[in-house]
């Protein structure tokens, strides 16, 4: 699919515009979307949680390339995003407790489908 320049500007300037009027409205989203490595985090999370995957907190950390993101600043906006109540990291009923799984929290999750159906919907339009 060839795009020609006004496409181009009409959809570089519709990201723009709903990155700043979504920063605001879906704060959940927009503590991942600070940051590239944020953003796969996220992906990675909800696309895990909604194929009902158990996503263990080092496998997530492996899934994004060191060039995105450093391991520090991954576990990082992990705990932060525990401490806000984002996510949730719990104990796998398995043989290693030392083993964390992520899942977003209730809220995170509604948020997230709200805000990926008003993208999708605006997107669309």
């Amino acid at each position: 699919m060839a795009l020609d320049k006004d496409s181009i500007a009409n959809i570089s300037s519709f990201l723009f515009d709903e990155f700043l009027k979504n920063s605001d409205k879906y704060k959940s989203v927009s503590y991942f979307r600070r940051s590239p490595g944020g953003k796969l985090l996220m992906f990675k999370i909800m696309h895990s949680y909604f194929l009902s995957e158990h996503l263990h907190v080092e496998e997530l950390i492996r899934k994004i390339p060191i060039s995105v993101a450093s391991r520090l600043s991954l576990f990082t906006l992990i705990d932060n995003a525990v401490k806000k109540g984002i996510l949730k990291k719990e104990t796998f009923n398995g043989s290693d407790k030392r083993k964390k799984v992520i899942t977003p929290s209730d809220s995170f999750i509604k948020e997230y489908k709200e805000w990926l159906h008003h993208y999708i919907t605006d997107i669309n339009s």
